[in-house]
């Protein structure tokens, strides 16, 4: 009995502290090209991937200050509304960029 007691408040502790690191990470991040804020973390953003050809996407601001993630090998990109990523691949199409193509 003493050690699952010891178990729950080991565990409840560690939740604690995870829940306490999360909230104090800063939810922005300096990018170092354009100096804007970014509003989704390093850690999602090299996790997203284009759902048409699965790869790599990047974010970019527009200078309107709209961010995007962009794929850069079919000129797709998609919307980022209130630091969320719009990724369907309907959006992706509707705002196609031919002039972001790498070619």
């Amino acid at each position: 009995m003493k050690t699952s007691r010891w178990l729950g408040i080991i565990f409840v502790a560690i939740v604690g502290f995870v829940v306490y690191r999360a909230l104090r990470q800063e939810n922005t991040v300096t990018t170092p090209q354009s100096g804007s804020k970014r509003s989704i973390s390093p850690d999602l953003l090299a996790i997203l991937a284009d759902p048409g050809d699965k790869g790599p996407i990047e974010l970019v601001s527009d200078n309107d200050g709209k961010e995007w993630l962009v794929n850069r090998r079919n000129g797709y990109r998609y919307p980022v509304e209130d630091g969320i990523p719009i990724m369907l691949l309907e959006e992706g199409e509707k705002n196609q960029d031919p002039s972001i193509i790498n070619g």
